[in-house]
């Protein structure tokens, strides 16, 4: 089964709210991963899920 492919406002809603014209900046950057289909900008859904979590900070240790 082929992984799911998300719209830019399903993205949006994954990232709790982000504007649609911050992804579009990020995509012309290339800073966070997409696939075109035909003329229309696709987030695999597995690459999103994998870029938030390289992106998550852990919490400092308690001394």
């Amino acid at each position: 089964m082929s992984e799911r492919l998300l719209t830019l406002e399903e993205v949006c809603a994954k990232l709790g709210g982000v504007k649609p014209w911050t992804i579009r900046c990020w995509v012309s950057q290339r800073r966070i991963p997409y696939t075109k289909v035909g003329r229309l900008t696709r987030f695999p859904e597995g690459r999103i899920n994998e870029w938030i979590e390289s992106r998550t900070v852990s919490p400092a240790p308690v001394s």
